[in-house]
């Protein structure tokens, strides 16, 4: 998988995250006003004028949304949303942060995008567990948790997933819920465990054809110019993010790291918004729908949500989507009545 786009779609990831995160105005207008200045003033087809100098601006601000990052987590747990516990378990490599809230079965595990820990589903969180468990964990060297004492894969974090689990005494099934990276991760754990598995929620997945289908309107010249910027940009980055992104490109996806899956229900929410930070951004937008699309046609008990008020980051964009397409799934569960679906 590319570099470039990784590191492209983490600096939209960290644009999402703060223009959702409450008590931060003001970091938030000084991290963009910085990474406005750091803009280059020319421009070329297909997202990658930016990209890998926007990653360069972003790792410059890092300190404001790390300050940003810690209002927002006190602020949450100030307003009680993680009030039902947080521990750290160990799974034996090394320990991991858990956020629990709520009752009930089947039990509902949020899986974070790239390098992101549990406030990016807070508000969500505190939602669902109005009317089932609810478990958001992060990643080995991500957040609260520990440093991985082992090289990062995709199957290692997926694994781990499951074993944090275990060792929790959590027990399944489980709806998964996954973001970007962790749309692919959640796609692994069930195709790895199908039967602790009672259904599927991805939020904007992460597709590994999109980077090659986007290169093919490249020039080669123009790929490899972004490529250097980014790699320029990576050694800046935390060695978790780091180490998480190398164990995208090295091990890709492919379709049988992840399917078949477990025929249980699939609902996949893609944010259709145009991305004006970004001047090829229709095309992406265009060309990850088709690859959604595509992947549906492989499940056969799905349903599709655009999200035409969200970029990439639907959980903060438009919570009550990814509210509603858990609940549904919930509510197939036919272990006791549900109550009312929870609106804002």
């Amino acid at each position: 998988m590319s570099r470039l786009w990784v590191g492209r779609q983490r600096m939209e990831h960290r644009q999402h995250r703060n223009t959702a995160q409450p008590n931060s105005t003001i970091l938030q207008e000084r991290t963009s006003r910085k990474i406005l200045l750091l803009k280059p003033n020319f421009s070329l087809p297909y997202t990658y004028s930016i990209p890998g100098l926007s990653m360069i601006a972003a790792t410059l601000s890092r300190t404001l949304r790390n300050a940003t990052r810690i209002i927002f987590v006190m602020a949450m747990l100030w307003s009680g949303a993680y009030a039902q516990g947080e521990r750290k378990i160990d799974i034996g490599e090394c320990r991991l942060h858990i956020v629990e809230s709520g009752a009930g079965s089947p039990v509902v595990v949020f899986e974070s995008g790239l390098g992101e820990d549990v406030a990016t589903w807070a508000d969500v969180q505190s939602k669902v567990a109005s009317f089932t468990h609810t478990v958001a964990y992060d990643r080995a060297g991500i957040g609260q948790s520990d440093p991985a004492r082992r090289p990062r894969t995709m199957g290692a974090m997926a694994a781990d997933l499951h074993s944090l689990l275990r060792a929790g005494k959590i027990p399944p099934p489980y709806i998964l819920v996954g973001h970007s990276l962790g749309g692919t991760l959640v796609q692994m754990f069930a195709h790895s465990y199908p039967a602790e598995v009672a259904g599927l929620v991805l939020v904007d997945p992460e597709d590994r054809q999109l980077p090659d289908r986007l290169r093919s309107h490249m020039t080669a010249e123009e790929w490899a110019a972004r490529e250097k910027a980014l790699g320029e940009a990576l050694p800046k980055m935390p060695p978790a993010v780091q180490a998480e992104m190398n164990a995208m490109m090295d091990s890709g996806r492919s379709e049988k790291d992840v399917l078949p899956l477990p025929r249980v229900p699939v609902i996949l929410l893609t944010g259709t918004k145009k991305n004006p930070e970004f001047p090829g951004n229709p095309l992406e937008q265009d060309l990850k729908l088709e690859l959604h699309n595509e992947l549906l046609k492989r499940i056969p008990d799905n349903r599709h949500v655009l999200a035409p008020d969200s970029r990439h980051y639907i959980q903060n964009d438009s919570p009550q989507l990814v509210i509603d397409a858990i609940h549904d799934i919930v509510s197939r569960w036919p272990s006791k009545a549900r109550p009312e679906l929870p609106r804002k």
